[in-house]
């Protein structure tokens, strides 16, 4: 009986392990502070080729939001270049903006998050893989 057990036990917890497959998961917020406003990037959905993905893009400017910007994303492969991927994110208040695009395939890709308010434009890149 107890070798049972411990064999149910293995074999669960090869499964757990197999089951954190990063594929499925949804990357932690990133953001960057650049001369005072902070952009901060969240993925609503798992890093997924091929399906609609969201954003929220939060801007704050010292601590305070910031819901007279003009935001949009650039999504680009820079080992291949996939043209024109530049959606506009519609404001949602509390200096919070939600963007929808799609990654065209896996691999390396740089988000860069664009805010222009105030007569001057804010621009920050992130990094993500994702799977293929």
């Amino acid at each position: 009986m107890f070798k049972r057990f411990l064999l149910c036990l293995l074999l669960l917890t090869s499964l757990v392990a197999c089951g954190g497959n990063n594929s499925a998961q949804v990357p932690a917020p990133v953001e960057k502070t650049v001369d005072g406003v902070t952009l901060k990037l969240t993925s609503e959905s798992p890093l997924s080729q091929n399906t609609d993905q969201t954003w929220v893009i939060n801007v704050t400017q010292n601590g305070q939001p910031v819901d007279n910007a003009d935001v949009y994303l650039d999504i680009d492969m820079p080992s291949m270049p996939m043209g024109q991927n530049k959606p506009l994110a519609k404001s949602e208040g509390n200096g919070n903006y939600r963007a929808q695009g799609i990654y065209t395939m896996g691999g390396a890709w740089a988000v860069s998050v664009f805010a222009e308010f105030d007569g001057k434009e804010y621009q920050a890149s992130f990094d993500f893989n994702v799977p293929e």
